[in-house]
């Protein structure tokens, strides 16, 4: 079952995608090294209801009041309070006519500026959860961890994606055991745009040539199209042994997690839904470690 796949629109390309597997059965039995070792093996975790629903229902309700325009915000109350239990991923930009609304087709929703909406207090509830605390320590082995203030938020919409990258190039001037968190603002399917891993990436020889040019470059810290490596999912296939090229994904539900190792290859499915994915990329490091002297707020567990 684990290996059922699907085609999957991989930015400007289409690839086979398997499921990803799920790691919560590790957690709740106790087998933290497991975890830690399948983390360290196929550079992703996938946690389903890590964090709580209800949380994730007050970002979305906190998000949609802050950024979305006040006179859409009122129409789609009316139309639809379903938003309330995790159904903004429903919402369709042309489904509503308000004059000032987001419509059909815009592009660059411009969340991942909006810092405020992620230093929210319902937003860092979840961002910054104590659970999220307690899982890195758990899986880099250390009493202490941190997260970094700066919040990669995004509002996807249709023909949007991230492409071909790997976390180091965004972060590779501080610690070396930097870990994300992937976290789903509600239900991201994939034809939303959801996350997509190529397993394994991280530690194959057959990587060692794209982590010895593109995995040692330096970019801007805001995980733009700038360190991509590229646009096509497909590319991987065709520049390194398709044999060991194992792309990832699944849908989510509020709630879900997927942590990510820093020198993993990963991006995110193109929406062709039409519907707006909302998402964050959280950055987890040991606080004894160095930081990316980019990323200048560094937050501590809070009790």
């Amino acid at each position: 079952m684990e290996r059922q796949s699907r085609q999957v629109k991989a930015g400007v390309g289409t690839v086979e995608a398997a499921q990803m597997v799920d790691s919560t059965p590790l957690l709740l039995d106790g087998q933290n090294h497991a975890a830690k070792e399948r983390l360290a093996r196929d550079g992703y975790l996938l946690l389903r209801n890590f964090l709580p629903a209800d949380r994730l229902s007050q970002v979305l309700a906190c998000m949609h009041i802050s950024y979305f325009p006040a006179a859409c915000a009122r129409a789609i109350f009316v139309q639809a309070h379903a938003f309330l239990l995790n159904e903004l991923h429903r919402w369709k930009p042309d489904s509503c006519t308000t004059q000032g609304m987001t419509v059909a087709g815009k592009r660059n929703l411009g969340l991942l500026q909006r810092q405020d909406l992620a230093a929210a207090a319902p937003v860092k509830r979840v961002l910054e959860a104590l659970e999220l605390f307690e899982l890195m320590e758990t899986l880099m082995q250390v009493p202490q961890v941190l997260t970094s203030g700066y919040k990669w938020l995004r509002a996807v919409s249709q023909g949007e994606f991230t492409g071909v990258h790997i976390d180091k190039v965004f972060l590779g001037r501080g610690s070396p055991r930097v870990l994300t968190a992937w976290v789903p603002l509600g239900q991201v399917d994939v034809e939303d745009g959801a996350m997509m891993v190529c397993r394994g990436s991280h530690r194959m020889r057959s990587f060692a040539k794209l982590k010895a040019g593109y995995g040692q470059s330096q970019v801007g810290a805001d995980g733009t199209q700038s360190g991509w490596y590229s646009d096509n999912g497909a590319d991987l296939a065709h520049m390194i042994n398709p044999h060991a090229v194992d792309w990832r994904t699944t849908d989510f539900k509020a709630g879900d997690i997927v942590v990510l190792s820093m020198e993993v290859v990963h991006m995110t499915a193109c929406n062709v839904s039409g519907r707006i994915r909302l998402s964050c990329d959280t950055r987890w490091q040991p606080s004894e470690d160095a930081r990316d002297p980019r990323l200048t707020v560094w937050n501590s567990k809070q009790p």
